[in-house]
C-alpha cells in the first residue's frame, strides 16, 4: 500500500516537472520567433520603398519560416484627419511549412509612400 502511494506521488511530481519543461520550451520558442519577426521587420523597414515588393515572401530563418506579405493601403493618421497611402508589411513566423496555420509571432508595420 505504501509503495503504491509513493509511486503515485513520484508519478505526480514527474508529470508536473514534464509539464513545466514543455511550457518553458514553448515560451523559449515563442521568444526566439518574436526576435526573428522583429529582426525581419527591421530589415524591411530600412529598405527603399520601391524595393518592398522584392522581399522573399517565404524564407527559412533558423528553425522557423518567416512569411512576409505586403499590401497597399490607405491609413488614417489618428488625430490629424489625414489619409496616407502606403504599404502595410506583415511578418508571420511559423514553425514549418506544414504548420502555416500555427503562428508563433507576428509583426506589422505601416510604411508611408514617399511624396514626390
Amino acid at each position: 500500500m505504501a509503495s503504491a502511494m509513493l509511486f503515485a506521488g513520484v508519478l505526480a511530481v514527474i508529470t508536473a516537472i514534464m509539464g513545466g519543461q514543455k511550457r518553458a520550451f514553448e515560451a523559449q520558442r515563442r521568444m526566439e520567433a518574436a526576435l526573428i519577426a522583429e529582426e525581419r521587420m527591421g530589415q524591411v523597414a530600412v529598405m527603399a520603398y520601391g524595393d518592398l515588393y522584392t522581399v522573399n515572401p517565404m524564407e527559412p530563418v533558423g528553425p522557423f519560416y518567416a512569411l512576409t506579405t505586403n499590401q497597399l493601403v490607405d491609413e488614417d493618421l489618428p488625430g490629424l484627419g489625414v489619409r496616407v497611402r502606403g504599404t502595410q508589411v506583415h511578418v508571420t513566423i511559423v514553425p514549418s511549412l506544414s504548420e502555416i496555420g500555427v503562428t508563433l509571432a507576428e509583426a506589422k508595420l505601416f510604411i508611408p509612400e514617399p511624396q514626390p
